[in-house]
This record gives C-alpha cells, structure tokens and sequence, in this order.
C-alpha cells in the first residue's frame, strides 16, 4: 500500500468536503470554490498515486458539500450551501466552456432539485437509483423521485441539523444521523389492524415504498450500571442511561455513516463510549446488527480525535486461509468478530486519522495519520478497491493505492447467496479502465437491472444463525499497527498493553514520545 497526499489546487485552496469515485475510476470532488470537478486517478512510473484533471461541472452559487455517484453510474448527485441540489447525466456533447481553455468532461446538468432552504449536508441513492434522500441543517431529510425531479415525502423527527443519511442495500431501512446526538431508523409501516398485508410486486422500485416510510427506532441512549463502592450499591442503583453520539460541538459538519455492501450490518460515527459512569469519554464508531437496532452489538475505537466518515470497499473478498491470530484472543469467535463466508473492508475517518478494518479479524489492518493539517471531511473506495480518497479541511485530498491482490481474492458472483448477490452490485466486477468517461445510454436514466432484489428463500436457517453470531461477542486485545497491510507474520507485531483514550491534540510532540500506544481493536458494548 502506498499513500501520498496529492499537493495540487483541488478547489482553490478551498476546503474539499466530499469525494466520490464512478465504476469507471473518475473521481468526483466538490468544495469550497462552488464547482464539482473530476479527475482521473492512475498510478505513475514510481506506482505512487497521481491524478489529472478532467474539467469541472458549473452550475453551483455556493460551497459543494456532497457528491454523490448513482449505483447505476448514469446520473451524479451533488448539494451544497444554501439548499442547492443538482443532478447531472453524462453527455455526447462535448463543448467548449465560454473563458477556459479545456473543454467540459462530458456531463451536463440534468435536473436542479428544489425542496431544501439551507444547507444540505449528506445525499445518499437507492441501491436502484431510482430515488435519493437528502439531510439538511433545516433538520430534515427528503427523498426525491429521480426520474420526476421532484420531492417525494418530508422526515422531520430530528431535533438538530442532519448530517448524515445512508440507504440500505436492500432498500429496507434508511437510516439518519443528526446533530441531536440520535440516529434514526426509518422504515415501511406494518399492514393496518383488521387488514391484510397487500402484495407488493417484487420489481417495484424504492421510490415506490418511500410513501410508507416511518421512524421505526431511534438509537440515542444505552443503559449502563452507575458505579459503586460495592456489587450491592451497583445491583440496587438504577441504571443510567448515557447518550452514545457525540453533541452539536463536533467539530465537524459531516457524520457520515455506512451500510456493509451486503447489508448486513450498519456502522455509525461519532460515537462515545464510556465504561462506566465514572469512566474518562472515548471516541468511537458503533456497529448494529441488521434487524436488532436495541444496542450496538460492537464497538471500534478510535484514536483520541472523533469519528467522522465511514465508507465500505464495494468489493467482497475470499476468506484468507491463515488470518493473522490473536495470543490473547480465547477462541475463534474472539478472533474473528463478524462470522461471515466472506471478508468485507471498511474504512472509518477520525478528524486526523484512517483506520482501515478487515472482518475476518479483530484488529485493524491499517493505521493512516498525518496526512492533512485540518479535519478529514470524507472517503470514497473505487469500485476495484484499488485506490482510497481522502478528502480533508486543508484543501486538499490523499489518495490510498493498493497493489493487485493486496486485499484479498474477489469473491465471485456465483459463490454468493442469491439476496447478497443481488444487492452487492460490485461483486467480482472487472477492473474499468481508469478515468473513462461513461458514454451515456440513448435514453439517461436509473438502470433498472437492479431493482428486481428478491427476498432470501423461506429457508433462513443459516441466515439467522449469522444474525446470531452478531450477539456474541468479548472485548478483544489488540496489535500495534502501522501503514501497510498486515500479512498475518508474528514477526515485528508486539503485544501492547491498552490504555485509556483520551480527547485532546493528536499531534505527538517530544514530551509524548514515551507515551504507550493507545487501544484500537474492537469491543463488545
């Protein structure tokens, strides 16, 4: 792996706030300077990292906030400052921009979405590209019909600004995070009292279920038992119950959370943990379990800055044969907290900080700091997981390249379960050539090949017995890190006791030399 922060204009030496890759391998920017931009990304002579500049998308008054590419990867998403929202569709034309010298990358402006009145701040797709769902600091969340250009059904549960949105890839839940120290779990409402439940059709596309959406849970609180002097005083005190998000003096405007690409599990940021009530704040991220949305049923902690992003690699990888072990790890279970036939890879963004999990294992497989002198603002994998971007306050972006089977394996198509294969659309897909412009279809719009997602067999015999590997889960030591992929060797990799996480500067200076490595390996809550 290797990593380098890439010191070109992005934005004007403005703050770059989002960062998406497209199938092909272009990747989308948006920041301060009111453009979206795309680039193409390659390796150069040395295999270091390089990008090029493919020309930018004007039509944005005020700051790019989120850009966002459709699953389908025939329209491109982006939102800003002031409630700006802006569809764009690849184009044949290719013109000359009035005043530049290049000529524009082969997108233009498709549609202009009105519904917000300020910022919006997150934009997340239905896995059919139908529909899109937007959060804002107007605290709301709209989803828009695509192909009609226009707003769908209204969410105003929150309290707070909205500052994250993600959808499930099965198009069963979407889930909302806001400044309000909650997270809320929106879904389709149970049949009426004294009626049967209709049929739906199983080609029917998100943007058709978004009427019946409804708060279904609110994630905020967890009880823990206050501390005492003795297990008697602890049995008889009442529980309390500590919030498990951070409040509005994050010093982020994003908190960007994930679905795992086969739906399987959720992982939120800016979360705080506490041990007990007495106990000093750490910074986390929360893992819940599809389907059981009572508790978080793991924890990754970070390093001593919160969490802000988290982005899943859209490829599935085969099961290593020799995963790297644990001495302190009891069994199996302890070793390997998601119990899966499959690996995923997921990266979480502190303020200062990459942290790169693997599921197949308990500790992280890569540690990044000191990339940026300002906050990390967000992530995006390309579609090969290949290349990792980084975008940060400071104006500029880091770009993460892996070699060739660094990862893993593709797992392929066929080896997956019918409703994983359905809903992982990455799932063993070839390499596109890099910064290739798609060539739009005689008629732009959502595909449509991904909106048939038949549900599982009746058979869920070995689906529920994933679900209940979720639930059991012990606190796991953890390695000492660095940047680079860890190769399962024992050599070099010593064992570090934990020690508490505390909130301050990240930046070591001479007096912190001597300082123990912090904890960072995942935890049952």
């Amino acid at each position: 792996m290797r990593v380098k922060t890439i010191q070109i204009v992005w934005h004007e030496k403005k703050p770059v706030y989002s960062v998406d890759f497209h199938s092909s391998g272009v990747l989308a920017t948006g920041g301060g300077d009111k453009d979206v931009k795309l680039w193409e990304v390659k390796l150069d002579s040395e295999q270091n990292p390089a990008v090029t500049h493919l020309g930018h998308l004007m039509g944005h008054t005020r700051d790019v906030n989120t850009v966002r590419f459709a699953p389908s990867g025939q329209l491109l998403a982006s939102a800003g400052v002031g409630g700006e929202m802006y569809l764009w569709k690849p184009s044949l034309e290719t013109q000359k921009v009035f005043g530049l010298e290049e000529t524009d990358p082969g997108w233009k402006t498709s549609a202009a979405l009105r519904g917000h009145t300020d910022d919006v701040q997150d934009l997340a797709w239905a896995p059919d590209s139908s529909a899109l769902v937007s959060g804002s600091i107007e605290n709301i969340c709209i989803i828009w019909d695509v192909e009609a250009g226009a707003r769908k059904c209204r969410l105003e549960d929150h309290r707070h600004y909205v500052q994250g949105v993600t959808w499930d890839p099965a198009s069963e839940f979407i889930i909302s995070q806001s400044a309000d120290r909650t997270c809320r779990v929106y879904g389709s409402k149970g049949p009426v009292l004294g009626k049967k439940k209709g049929k739906k059709s199983q080609a029917a596309s998100s943007v058709h279920t978004v009427l019946d959406m409804q708060c279904l849970h609110v994630l905020s609180k967890r009880a823990m038992p206050a501390s005492g002097p003795s297990e008697q005083e602890q049995e008889d005190s009442k529980p309390q119950r500590l919030s498990l998000f951070q409040d509005e003096q994050l010093n982020s405007f994003f908190r960007r959370l994930a679905w795992s690409p086969d739906g399987s599990f959720l992982v939120v940021p800016c979360g705080q943990y506490k041990q007990t009530a007495d106990s000093p704040t750490l910074f986390t991220a929360y893992v819940y379990a599809r389907g059981h949305w009572a508790q978080p049923f793991l924890r990754l902690p970070a390093t001593n800055k919160a969490v802000v992003a988290i982005r899943f690699c859209p490829q599935l990888f085969s099961l290593r044969d020799c995963p790297p072990q644990d001495d302190g790890a009891a069994d199996t279970q302890q070793q390997q907290p998601f119990q899966l036939p499959y690996r995923m890879v997921f990266a979480i963004a502190t303020l200062d900080s990459i942290i790169i999990y693997d599921t197949q294992q308990a500790s992280p497989i890569a540690v990044l700091g000191a990339l940026h002198f300002e906050a990390v603002t967000d992530l995006a994998w390309s579609c090969d997981g290949t290349f990792l971007a980084i975008s940060s306050y400071d104006g500029y972006c880091s770009i993460a390249s892996f070699d060739k089977g660094e990862l893993g394996e593709f797992v392929l198509a066929a080896d997956l379960p019918p409703h994983i294969r359905e809903r992982v659309a990455c799932a063993a897909k070839q390499a596109a050539p890099a910064a290739s412009t798609p060539q739009p279809h005689k008629t732009p719009g959502p595909a449509s090949g991904s909106a048939n997602m038949p549900p599982p067999s009746t058979s869920q015999a070995s689906r529920l017995e994933q679900e209940e590997d979720f639930n059991r889960m012990s606190p796991l030591p953890m390695r000492k890190m660095t940047a680079c992929i860890a190769t399962g060797e024992k050599s070099g990799m010593k064992r570090i006791a934990p020690t508490p996480i505390v909130a301050g500067n990240s930046r070591p200076d001479s007096t912190q030399a001597t300082k123990k490595a912090r904890r960072i390996a995942p935890e049952a809550v």
